[in-house]
């Protein structure tokens, strides 16, 4: 009965992988952004927070001076690995290709224009929160 077992139960074929599924909550700095149009010398500093709610807020600061705050939503398409959303007031965003491997969050402009890398961190640090305009 025991060797029925085993031969059923072991068909020759390998299980098939587990893919990760693609999973972007959490809080996220920008690391790196490569653009294939010239954009100047501007720093510019992002960090985002993507809730479990699929809700997101987002710091962005351009040059010098004070961090922006924006709120909305996003809608994560695990299976085509597409990230969109919408601002608060309406305006969309996206969809942008994202991958993550470990800390590291990507996200891909349509046509590879721009290509953004995250990384993972704790929380949005004070000096960012207590720098809005």
């Amino acid at each position: 009965m025991a060797c029925v077992a085993l031969f059923s139960a072991c068909n020759g074929k390998d299980p098939e992988p587990t893919v990760p599924q693609l999973d972007v909550t959490g809080i996220w700095e920008l690391s790196s952004v490569s653009t294939k149009a010239s954009v100047g010398s501007v720093t510019v500093s992002v960090y985002i927070d993507f809730a479990a709610d699929n809700s997101f807020t987002l710091y962005q600061k351009i040059g010098e001076g004070r961090f922006a705050k924006f709120t909305g939503s996003y809608n994560l398409d695990k299976d085509a690995a597409q990230l969109s959303g919408s601002y608060a007031g309406g305006s969309a965003w996206g969809p942008y290709s994202a991958s993550r491997e470990g800390n590291t969050l990507t996200l891909a402009s349509a046509g590879g224009k721009e290509v953004d890398s995250y990384k993972k961190i704790e929380a949005i640090p004070a000096s960012v929160t207590e720098n809005l305009y």
